[in-house]
């Protein structure tokens, strides 16, 4: 319960931090069954709220999948929590761009090819894909 209580976990993440407290295998179904009939633990719930952290710390769909992925999340429980709150990935993009990359006008400078491929791969880290980049970069020139 003090697991939970600090923040949403999905059944893959329990599943783990209770073994590694040496918690017998049929402890852990137990518990984790326990808290399934509550909805203490739902991954529905933490697919929704990964989407939205993962959005509020600049990183795009394919970054996100990715996280989901890692802490045992299916793809159809984010799909789901894409579809109930729509987010334009480019937009998304863009906002990273202008805070990373932007001026005081809001804008984003013209720069040489090698930074931009830096920026380039920078926004590719974070999850978005190239589309979404050219968007985000669309005011920067490719070449002075």
């Amino acid at each position: 319960m003090g697991l939970l209580s600090r923040r949403d976990h999905s059944e893959l993440e329990l599943r783990q931090k209770l073994a590694q407290r040496q918690c017998p295998p049929e402890d852990i179904d137990f518990a984790i069954q326990h808290c399934l009939e509550h909805n203490w633990l739902n991954d529905q719930r933490f697919a929704e709220s990964l989407l939205r952290h993962g959005i509020m710390k600049g990183h795009g769909w394919q970054r996100i999948c990715l996280d989901a992925r890692k802490k045992g999340i299916a793809q159809s429980f984010l799909d789901l929590a894409q579809e109930n709150d729509q987010h334009d990935w480019y937009e998304v993009a863009r906002d990273v761009a202008l805070r990373k990359f932007g001026d005081l006008e809001g804008s984003i400078p013209r720069v040489d090819m090698k930074e931009h491929a830096k920026r380039v791969r920078y926004l590719q880290y974070r999850g978005f894909n190239f589309d979404q980049i050219k968007y985000a970069l669309s005011s920067e020139s490719d070449e002075d």
